[in-house]
């Protein structure tokens, strides 16, 4: 069994953390709060990734995982220090680091692959795409081994505990109350989903497996899905009405921005909505045998934590 340290507590680091230690793993999970799954096997540790004590806490691990989920306008200020940080630990430690990756690195109106080029048309991308050259030219360097792990918008039970998911609460709540739902993009836009079981899944499987250093890989996702066609299967699911699914007009988000440096911030990303947006993860089905959950458990699953979330809210 291995030594595995997880840095970011969120969505994907907890249900990373959970499944490896399930699987016999020591599991060291790493983030500011300290919070994280109560598991035997998870030893949950209160520290600033990008703080000196990170070097010492990587001696003897046998994997390094970055999945810190930064807010988006913290990303060009937050993220150079942390992932130098988390790469020293790397290399000191000589254990590899993988990195939980998405999308903004890829040009846009392109199907996106490991194979494609990057070529961001934001600058949040542009962040993204320098951490992996920084660790690509590491890795050709010697210095340490590293892979990326590329997903799509996050969609499933874990996805309700953030906001800033499209396909999490900001979706699911409002359908399931019969609501109108408010989307970034156009509605009927065909859009790749990533479960947040599958990313855990694919990458406990690729951090052990010594054919996945070296390069990125895409998580599985199942068939792209317009925001629309999402909201009515939840609907279904959750014996809710046809659901009411309308895209916020560009002025509104630029006004709402104007408070709201989150918001702010999505505009810049509304591209990956406002047409289809489409990946191909065929070669990790075909190298590691992995492919997605089905789409009507995930969204099964999905309503039914909502629906324990709500009734644990009027408890």
């Amino acid at each position: 069994m291995s030594t595995v340290l997880i840095a970011g507590a969120g969505p994907i680091g907890s249900t990373l953390s959970r499944r490896m230690a399930a699987d016999g793993h020591d599991v060291v999970l790493v983030s500011r709060s300290g919070r994280g799954p109560a598991h035997p096997g998870v030893r949950r540790v209160a520290l600033d990734a990008g703080a000196p004590d990170m070097l010492e806490l990587a001696q003897g691990c046998d994997v390094l995982v970055n999945a810190i989920n930064l807010p988006y306008h913290r990303w060009a200020i937050d993220w150079p220090p942390l992932h130098r940080n988390l790469m020293l630990a790397a290399e000191r430690s000589g254990a590899p680091l993988a990195l939980i990756g998405n999308f903004y690195t890829y040009p846009a109106d392109v199907v996106m692959s490991p194979d494609v080029a990057m070529d961001p048309p934001t600058r949040k991308g542009a962040v993204r795409a320098r951490m992996w050259e920084e660790l690509l030219a590491a890795q050709a360097a010697g210095r340490l081994r590293t892979m990326e792990l590329r997903a799509s918008d996050y969609i499933g039970p874990a996805a309700l505990e953030t906001e800033n998911a499209h396909g999490g609460r900001r979706l699911v709540e409002p359908v399931l109350a019969g609501r109108r739902a408010w989307v970034v993009g156009n509605p009927d836009a065909p859009h790749m989903w990533t479960s947040v079981d599958d990313i855990a899944r694919t990458a406990a499987t690729l951090v052990l497996d010594d054919r996945a250093w070296g390069r990125a890989w895409h998580v599985p996702n199942a068939e792209p899905r317009s925001i629309r066609q999402l909201a009515a299967d939840v609907a279904r699911a959750g014996g809710a009405p046809e659901p009411r699914v309308s895209g916020y007009p560009r002025w509104m988000l630029s006004m709402m921005g104007l408070a709201d440096a989150r918001l702010r911030e999505v505009l810049e990303m509304r591209y990956q909505f406002d047409r289809p947006f489409l990946s191909d993860d065929s070669e990790t089905t075909a190298v590691f045998g992995l492919t997605a959950t089905p789409w009507q458990q995930t969204i099964e699953e999905t309503v039914a934590a909502a629906r324990r979330d709500a009734a644990k809210a009027l408890a």
